[in-house]
């Protein structure tokens, strides 16, 4: 899936990237908060670098109240490393990494309370390893990061 699709006709738009910069590819979500901070100029595009924990950014998440939340983060689906998919934030939780599932889970529920209207994804990203960011990892948030200007700018 594209990243216009996943946006759609949407205009206010959070990304909140779930990830732990000091272990490797498991960073993925916080590398491509941090990407996309640097490269989207769109006032209506909030990219927020949660890092492993994302119930700290919830409040920073409601007050811009978008039409559409996407939770970037690793997911373990079993994918080559790099490989994306986009999912149903709540059938993929079992697929996320157990450091940051229970986080993600309770910030999800808070943020679906405060937020009915708003649409929920995951864009989740099969690490390698956790030790260092691969190349695939790495390419992949090149990619997101230059597909996401070019769907929002």
């Amino acid at each position: 899936m594209e990243v216009r699709e996943i946006i759609g006709n949407l205009h206010r738009i959070v990304v909140c990237g779930v990830g732990n910069e000091k272990m490797g590819d498991y960073g993925f979500g916080a590398y491509l908060a941090e990407a996309l901070l640097r490269a989207v100029e769109n006032p209506n595009f909030f990219p927020v670098n949660c890092h492993d924990v994302p119930e700290s950014q919830a409040g920073m998440i409601v007050r811009f109240r978008p039409e559409l939340v996407i939770i970037t983060v690793p997911l373990e689906f079993g994918g080559e490393p790099g490989k994306v998919v986009v999912a149903d934030p709540w059938e993929a939780l079992d697929d996320v990494p157990e450091e940051f599932r229970f986080q993600l889970k309770v910030t999800l529920g808070h943020l679906k309370e405060l937020l009915p209207w708003t649409r929920f994804v995951l864009l989740g990203c099969q690490p390698g390893s956790r030790k260092e960011v691969t190349e695939e990892v790495k390419s992949c948030v090149r990619a997101l990061s230059l597909a996401f200007k070019d769907a929002v700018d």
